[in-house]
Parts: structure tokens; C-alpha cells; sequence
């Protein structure tokens, strides 16, 4: 039944929107870029090696600067958000997601809503943000952005320790959209090509699992959900997995993202490529680890809810297993394994 039911929501969001459009289809391109193939002709990273987001993350995003002790959000590089060409975002407490900070910004009724997230780790070393517009005018725009204060300084490798465990809460955004949004500016336009749309948004949990002996890094985002813009669930999503890839010298990773092949939801036994990801290790011991996810698609194989060029921009902002206020998950984590 919660599924029929969610179906039904997401077909009268779709049908909200101007004729015959799909909000998840305001994209230029459905194509996801390997990692791998995003700076080819750079040598490896070094531990001299700023901090850089891959275009993949990054999308329409040049920086998103957050500010944790003020509480505010400045985003570079959207257009039509703001006439600066770095915006200062409005907050939105009414969409905060277990300790990500919501911000949006609207100049008018029939200007571009954008809706954000920022999150910077307990240590301070580590922040990300993600935001999104989705749509009108048959283009979403949208990005992530990661990055760390201070140098890399990896946990001690010992027999006892150096395979750590991070865990925490996940949030993203995505390109479609319900043209009633609840932070949308209110508007006496009835014609459907000029409406707006506040962007649905997804949160779930992150596990990220990191071997400093072997310098390398995988994970998981689970129990996702799809949800309205005044938070309610609308759908379960599947579950995917962050393949396992490389630490870089300077504390950087990149990897794809596939379906989890043990969720039913996913609709296949197959690995199966549905985007990337990339983060970055601060603080001391890496006591933390922020990152961005980008999505191509995220309601499975079969689409279970009916969605075509469904697009997702997300980030994760994580604390090491043991510090305080680690999540329940933690007591199943090894504590002779990693640190402290």
C-alpha cells in the first residue's frame, strides 16, 4: 500500500508541472562521467595536492562556502539565483535534515527557487553543501562541494588500529520538483510554463568503512527515502553502495556508485553504474570525512516510480566511530580495529 500510495504522489507531482513535462527530465545530459576520465592528463596527487571537487560532483557549482558559527551559506557559480555571482542563501529551518542546515533562496514568484544543505563535522575540519534548482525552463541546475581546512594527517598504522569506521546521516537534492512547494513564493500566475519548483529532496544513513594500511575507502547509503517539500515521506529508494577505490597522498578519493544488489528495491543482481562520489579526510587521526554524491538515477532498474533523468546531488558529512554521540550503528564497529 505505501508504495501504490507513493507512486500516486510522485504521478500528481509530475502532472503538477507544465503540460506534459517531467521535473526529473530538466536536465541537459543523463550521462554520468567516470571519475577516472575527469582529469586525465594530471599527475597523482601528492600531500601537497589541494583539495579539488571533480567536475562530476561539482556540476553547475563553483564553491559553496559555509560558515557553521554564523550560520550562513554563499554559493558561486548558479546562475539566476542572485545578481552576485556569489549568492547568500536565506535559512530554512523548516527543511533541516538531522544536523544538515537548510537554506533557500527566490527572488521573486517566477524566479528560480533554489533549495541547499550544508554540514561541517563535529572536529571543524571538514564541510560540504549541495543545492539545487529543478528547473523551469527545461533545465535543473545543480552541484556539490566539499573541502577541508588544514593537511591530511591519516591515523597511526599499527596492528591494533588504522581500519576506521564513520558514520552518520545523508541528504541530497534532486531535479524534480513540486511546483506548490511549501518555501515557494506565493504567485497569482496560473499558467503552467511560467510556475516554479521547490526541489524534492532525499536523506537516508552513511557508512564509509577506510583502510589507511591499504589506503582505501567504501560505503554504503541506506534506508533512503524520497521525500515532499514539507518532508514527508513520498517513497522507499534503493539502497546503493560506494565501490570500493583509492585514498590519494593528500586524503582525497573518487569512485563510482552502484545499486546495492541485496535491495530488492534496486531490481537487479547485476553491478550496475548509476553515478559517482568523492571526499576528502580531515582533522586529526581523520577523525571526520565530508563528500559529494551525484546520481543519474535512484528509484532502481525498473523504475519503480515511474521517473525518467531523475537526477540526485547529495553529501555526507561523517565523524569517526567513538567519538561522542557516534550513532547506534557504531557499537557493531570493531573498537581494536581503528581510533581512537
Amino acid at each position: 500500500m505505501k508504495q501504490t500510495v507513493a507512486s500516486l504522489l510522485v504521478c500528481a507531482l509530475l502532472a503538477g508541472c507544465a503540460s506534459g513535462s517531467n521535473p526529473f527530465a530538466n536536465t541537459e545530459t543523463g550521462e554520468v562521467p567516470d571519475p577516472g576520465d575527469e582529469t586525465p592528463d594530471e599527475e597523482e596527487p601528492t600531500t601537497e595536492t589541494p583539495v579539488s571537487v571533480p567536475a562530476g560532483i561539482a556540476g553547475d557549482v563553483t564553491n559553496v562556502s559555509y560558515d557553521a558559527a554564523s550560520g550562513t551559506l554563499v554559493v558561486e557559480g548558479l546562475s539566476l539565483d542572485e545578481v552576485p555571482y556569489s549568492a547568500t542563501y536565506r535559512r530554512a529551518p523548516g527543511l533541516d535534515q538531522d544536523g544538515y542546515v537548510a537554506f533557500t533562496i527566490q527572488e521573486d514568484p517566477l524566479d528560480r527557487h533554489y533549495t541547499a544543505y550544508a554540514r561541517e563535522s563535529t572536529n571543524g575540519s571538514v564541510r560540504a553543501g549541495t543545492v539545487s534548482s529543478p528547473g523551469p525552463r527545461n533545465r535543473s541546475l545543480m552541484g556539490a562541494h566539499f573541502e577541508r581546512d588544514g593537511a591530511y594527517d591519516p591515523p597511526e598504522v599499527t596492528e591494533d588500529s588504522g581500519l576506521v569506521t564513520y558514520a552518520g546521516r545523508y541528504v541530497a537534492v534532486t531535479n524534480g520538483g513540486d511546483p506548490n512547494g511549501s518555501d515557494l513564493l506565493p504567485t497569482g500566475v496560473t499558467d503552467p510554463e511560467l510556475l516554479v519548483s521547490q526541489a524534492l529532496v532525499i536523506h537516508g544513513d552513511a557508512f564509509i568503512n577506510a583502510d589507511f594500511a591499504d589506503n582505501t575507502v567504501e560505503g554504503n547509503i541506506y534506508n533512503r527515502e524520497l521525500l515532499d517539500t514539507d518532508l514527508n515521506v513520498i517513497s522507499e529508494l534503493p539502497s546503493v553502495v560506494l565501490v570500493i577505490t583509492d585514498i590519494e597522498a593528500n586524503g582525497t578519493f573518487s569512485g563510482t556508485v552502484e545499486y546495492d544488489t541485496r535491495d530488492p528495491l534496486s531490481g537487479t543482481t547485476a553491478n550496475t553504474q548509476i553515478g559517482t562520489y568523492s571526499g576528502v579526510f580531515g582533522g586529526t587521526d581523520a577523525g571526520a570525512v565530508a563528500g559529494g554524491v551525484e546520481l543519474d538515477q535512484f528509484d532502481g532498474v525498473n523504475d519503480n516510480l515511474g521517473l525518467e533523468s531523475e537526477l540526485e546531488s547529495g553529501i555526507f558529512v561523517l565523524d569517526q566511530c567513538g567519538m561522542p554521540g557516534s550513532p547506534a550503528i557504531c557499537n557493531d564497529v570493531n573498537p581494536d580495529a581503528g581510533t581512537p
